[in-house]
């Protein structure tokens, strides 16, 4: 600072909080020559007032007072930390502006030294509490080092650790013993102000600035008058918002707690809380694990204990109703409906599609013509049956006249050969129309594209069910099979129909089952009591079959608990 300053006499440093200026420390250059009274009392003005301070020269005897003196105040946290000031000899009127600004850069630098010299010592102390707590496996050992190590980091008469459990704190160590008797009033008291310090989840610190304070805070006011320390402390220690402990400070004047240290002792539960939580686990039981489980899953999901109890009540009267009431049992798979009857309409004799009169979907009435074939060859093979029965007959008169019973006998069989013939053709002549058999619907069967295609005799033209007459197919799985007989009903529920429930009874259950869609169900048959109009063939839905009476938890937890069967008997050997 000598160097920055032209023509610098003497400089003079002061360090530590203006109400401690008497005890604090003290530097000054040149080593062996101290301050002058001036340049001291300078420095000191700035200290106290915590601004620039200037003592312009005199012109007197003594060759000191013919100095400038200029002081600056150094500062750290925001708060004043000191005072450097420096004597110069030959400055002009006006110059002290300038010598200040030069004072200034060395201060700067001095304040950002006290920061890292600060922060320094914090890491420090946190380190050495972490430390503190895991070279110990036990939590009574811990926690005892603990508070050893923060009872002298804070310069602290006492320093107590405590541990939540349940709703309540327990003290597990103290600053000033190892072992002490935790029915002891004392102790009591502590772990009270603990608790208190818990629930507020604030610092709280006694004496406080205001003067209800104390009313407040009734448990800290108990601990301060029981142990007759001039100021307590109480810090609660959390994990991710869940309080796991809480700290006690005792302090047997009543100075309050400054800034800076309650700063460092709530960066130190920052850190202290989740070792000291990690403690506490290690040495847990089987219950406590499982106490310490439920409680957070009660803090996460119902944000209090209270709330997860009543929660907890419910359930379990919830599943007690459930596994004492009894219900209906329904058995619920995909059905579809089928027609009870489907007649087939094929071709009767070959030939070549000529008409079409319908498709899938219509209805149709008995006698209504649906397609007709082509007859001109078999008209050809009317005609040629009739002219050879016609000229058989003449030959036959013929014989008969000339009384040839050999060749009568032969055109009598030839005369009927051509008959049979001539029946056979205008028979399939008959057969060209493909003609409905009853009234119903068509469930297969588009012939227009296919006019003028050659038919092969036996071919399927058209599919018909009649609309009177129904059947559903309810597709039920394997597991559920056993739960159903012959008789049970139930009710169906169309997709078309989502609101016209209808009445069934099952009437078969067929023996084998049928894989599709990666799941085996069987074909169970069941008929309508009372079929809509609206129904029609092939229209899907859900069935429900009555099977009996059942406790309400079983047949909502049994799919479930057969699954889990089934899997560990897979898996075991």
């Amino acid at each position: 600072q000598a160097a920055m300053v032209g023509g610098c006499e003497a400089v003079c440093l002061v360090l530590g909080a203006p109400p401690r200026a008497p005890s604090a420390f003290r530097g000054h250059w040149p080593e062996r020559v101290e301050p002058s009274p001036p340049l001291a009392s300078t420095v000191e003005a700035a200290h106290e007032r915590g601004q620039l301070t200037l003592r312009e020269p005199r012109a007197e005897r003594e060759a000191w007072e013919s100095l400038t003196h200029v002081a600056l105040p150094v500062h750290r946290a925001g708060q004043v930390a000191g005072a450097v000031g420096v004597s110069v000899r030959g400055a002009l009127p006006g110059e002290s502006k300038t010598i200040g600004e030069r004072l200034a850069a060395g201060v700067a630098l001095l304040e950002q030294l006290l920061d890292t010299r600060q922060e320094l010592d914090r890491l420090g102390r946190m380190l050495g509490v972490a430390t503190a707590l895991l070279e110990h496996e036990r939590l009574p050992a811990a926690a005892h080092e603990l508070a050893v190590e923060l009872a002298r980091a804070c310069s602290c008469d006492r320093v107590a650790v405590g541990v939540r459990r349940g709703r309540r704190v327990r003290v597990a160590g103290l600053s000033t013993s190892v072992r002490f008797d935790a029915r002891s009033e004392a102790v009591r008291d502590t772990a009270h102000a603990m608790e208190e310090a818990v629930a507020l989840d604030a610092w709280v610190e006694l004496p406080g600035d205001s003067e209800s304070a104390s009313q407040e805070h009734p448990a800290h006011e108990t601990l301060r008058s029981g142990s007759e320390a001039g100021r307590v402390v109480g810090l609660p220690l959390a994990v991710r918002g869940r309080p796991v402990g809480a700290l006690s400070f005792e302090w047997a004047g009543d100075e309050p707690v400054t800034p800076a240290l309650r700063d460092s002792l709530q960066r130190l539960a920052l850190l202290a809380g989740p070792i000291l939580d990690l403690s506490v686990r290690a040495e847990a039981g089987f219950f406590d694990r499982a106490r310490a489980f439920a409680g957070r899953v009660a803090d996460r999901y119902f944000g209090s204990p209270r709330l997860a109890g009543a929660t907890l009540a419910a359930v379990a009267s919830l599943v007690a109703i459930l596994a004492l009431v009894p219900g209906s049992h329904r058995v619920s798979a995909r059905a579809h409906l089928e027609g009870r009857i489907q007649r087939a309409l094929v071709a009767a004799v070959p030939g070549y599609l000529a008409e079409s009169h319908a498709r899938a979907g219509d209805l149709v009435q008995e006698g209504q013509v649906l397609a007709r074939l082509d007859d001109r060859d078999l008209q050809l093979e009317v005609r040629k049956w009739e002219s050879q029965r016609a000229q058989l007959e003449g030959e036959y008169r013929e014989a008969l006249a000339q009384r040839n019973r050999t060749q009568v006998s032969i055109l009598r069989a030839q005369i009927d050969q051509a008959a049979a013939q001539l029946a056979l053709a205008r028979e399939g002549l008959g057969r060209t129309a493909v003609v409905a058999p009853f009234d119903g619907i068509v469930l297969e069967g588009d012939l227009d594209r296919s006019l003028g295609s050659p038919v092969e005799q036996g071919s399927v033209l058209f599919e018909i069910a009649p609309l009177d007459g129904y059947r559903v197919i309810v597709e039920v799985d394997g597991r559920d099979i056993a739960e159903l007989s012959k008789g049970q009903g139930g009710r169906l529920t169309l997709g078309a129909l989502p609101d016209t429930p209808l009445d069934l009874e099952v009437e078969r259950i067929t023996p084998i089952s049928t894989a599709r869609d990666g799941r085996n169900y069987f074909r169970v048959e069941a008929s309508l009591e009372e079929p809509a109009s609206a129904l029609r063939p092939g229209m899907e839905g859900v069935a429900k079959i009555d099977a009996g009476r059942r406790r309400l938890l079983w047949i909502w937890t049994h799919e479930l608990l057969d699954w889990l069967r089934l899997q560990l008997w897979s898996l075991l050997p």
